[in-house]
């Protein structure tokens, strides 16, 4: 028997689309006809895509101290860290490379990385909708990822 997909509350997921916006705006705007407008949406993307992995990573660290918060699991904690560590510093390498093309592929896979964690998320302490609350938004996050490609494909970037 297949069971029912849990109920996402309305707050979570109204301040969890909210929170995807900024990024979906600034790869639109990266779309722009103007040559610095675009390359400023295209770093805009990079350092709010980081900021995002570092939330999430906020958020992996919390469940890990909440599931034993007397001795954590020192290999969790890491791990916890390294999205948003390898996020920092491609958003560093778009800051120091203007245009750096393979930047929106490598938050794409770094969201990726992450959906394949959170989806295991129920079993350490998380809420039993938070599974589903990631893979609506990180698949969305991997999806505006893609808008970067385009625009470079449009020769705005």
């Amino acid at each position: 028997m297949i069971e029912p997909q849990p109920f996402l509350p309305r707050t979570a997921l109204r301040l969890g689309f909210l929170s995807l916006a900024p990024l979906a705006i600034a790869a639109l705007v990266s779309l722009s006809q103007h040559h610095e407008t675009a390359m400023l949406g295209a770093l805009a993307f990079s350092i709010y895509a980081a900021v995002l992995l570092s939330f999430l990573g906020g958020v992996r660290c919390g469940f890990e101290l909440m599931r034993a918060p007397n001795a954590p699991d020192m290999l969790r904690l890491l791990f916890s860290a390294m999205p948003a560590l390898a996020a920092w510093a491609l958003a560093l390498f778009v800051v120091i490379v203007p245009g750096a093309l393979g930047a929106s592929s490598g938050f794409a896979g770094l969201f990726a990385a992450q959906y394949m964690w959170d989806h295991r998320s129920a079993d350490v302490g998380a809420p039993d909708w938070y599974p589903l609350l990631r893979r609506v938004l990180t698949g969305g996050a991997m999806i505006v990822c893609l808008l970067i490609p385009l625009a470079t494909a449009m020769q705005r970037i």
